[in-house]
């Protein structure tokens, strides 16, 4: 169902996100609500309440506009609306005067007969962010192939469609399937039956015979990704309830878009039991864009703010500020998110991995570094987190292991290291 709420009753939200099978969406203005009233496919259902500065005429003018395109209206006016009480009853509406969330929520489950919504089943790991060009997809794809040398079975579904960075990063043909085209045919498809002819499973990211997992990709083509494609969130919401349930699979990374507030995906995913992990580069700008995205974390899901994960990133050159200093600024702001640890940079194994004709991890490219050494640490304290268990160890270098890839260099073990298996 999907239930569109003029509110600014704080709480209100979180509570509604604990009922299955609702797909919620919260204009914070009148005019969004009349343009969402008047799409082509209109929400099932309306709440408003007086908790928003909007005159009573106006109100009054999307209740008449909402019940003649077929929307189910329930109304709450516990303020200075709540003299036209009896005019709503008079006009058959289902009436509330109540402020607190909790019972408000109580009341909309009753009223339009939700059920409570059973936790997912799998692992759901939003990448967040709050500006483009953090290393929110790069973090995607290091903590992917990570995941996978541990032997688990990832599902990587790309949501950030105006900006696919991880069909160049995976090498994805054009041919792959997008589920974009799955959203557009409605919920009855969203299914995990529906789902998984829409997954994507290359080659080269299949589990192998010394015993890793695989990696499978939702995408949302680039060709398909336009303006009338776009997807609406209540959409975004109900496929991720489908996705949740699919099987076969230890855990989903969601690369999240940066526009956290037209499209709060990850504040969706941590609201439904899911974790957000946030890369941290300690740039005064970046550290901002974090900031930002977790006071508005801290705002619509305080109670989770605990499964958010900060992936710290070393420095780029002329950098002043190191990661040290910037933890300990973002530990005493937030006490309640962890780190997971920090990525050292490794540009001349990106730009290897970049330049490779076919698929290679830059894992691949240096397996005895310091960059393979961080990721395999950053991975083994998500699984953590996430309360996973690896069927294989964490993958460990000797000593003369390290020794010798040094002595032999990057390039030559780019030069020697074949497409992953």
């Amino acid at each position: 169902m999907e239930l569109v709420i003029f509110s600014a009753l704080d709480g209100l939200q979180a509570h509604l996100e604990q009922y299955g099978d609702l797909a919620i969406l919260a204009p914070s203005r009148l005019e969004q609500v009349t343009r969402v009233l008047e799409d082509a496919r209109p929400p099932e259902a309306l709440y408003l309440d007086d908790t928003r500065p909007a005159a009573l005429p106006d109100l009054w003018r999307v209740i008449t506009l909402a019940r003649r395109v077929g929307v189910r209206v329930l109304v709450n006016f516990s303020g200075p609306t709540r003299g036209a009480l009896n005019d709503a009853q008079a006009a058959g509406l289902p009436t509330l005067s109540e402020r607190d969330p909790a019972r408000v929520a109580a009341w909309l489950g009753e009223q339009l007969r939700l059920g409570r919504a059973a936790p997912p089943r799998l692992a759901m790991v939003a990448i967040g962010a709050a500006k483009g060009g953090i290393g929110k997809t790069f973090a995607t794809c290091v903590l992917a192939e990570g995941l996978r040398r541990r032997g688990l079975r990832v599902l990587v579904w790309d949501s950030d469609i105006s900006n696919p960075g991880l069909v160049p990063a995976f090498r994805i043909p054009s041919s792959a399937p997008s589920y974009l085209h799955l959203i557009q045919r409605g919920p009855a498809h969203w299914g995990p039956d529906g789902i998984r002819p829409f997954i994507f499973q290359p080659e080269h990211t299949r589990g192998s015979a010394n015993g890793w997992g695989g990696i499978d990709f939702l995408i949302g083509s680039h060709a398909v990704a336009r303006a009338e494609n776009d997807v609406r969130l209540p959409d975004w919401q109900g496929f991720y309830e489908g996705v949740a349930r699919l099987e076969g699979y230890d855990l989903v990374l969601i690369d999240t878009p940066p526009d956290y507030l037209r499209r709060p995906y990850a504040t969706h995913a941590l609201q439904r039991g899911g974790a957000v992990v946030l890369p941290a580069p300690p740039g005064a700008r970046e550290r901002m864009g974090v900031g930002h995205l977790l006071d508005h974390l801290r705002e619509h899901a305080p109670e989770r703010l605990e499964q958010c994960m900060l992936l710290f990133m070393e420095p780029e050159r002329g950098v002043t500020a190191t990661v040290k200093e910037v933890a300990v600024l973002f530990a005493r702001r937030y006490p309640q998110v962890s780190s997971l640890g920090a990525l050292p940079r490794a540009p001349r194994l990106a730009s290897l991995a970049d330049e490779h004709d076919g698929y290679i991890s830059m894992l691949d490219l240096g397996p005895h570094g310091p960059f393979a050494a961080a990721v395999h640490q950053v991975v083994d304290a998500l699984c953590g987190r996430l309360g996973l268990t690896p069927p294989l160890p964490m993958p460990r270098s000797s000593l003369w292991a390290r020794l010798n890839a040094r002595l032999r260099g990057e390039g030559a073990l780019a030069a020697r290291s074949p497409a992953v298996a």
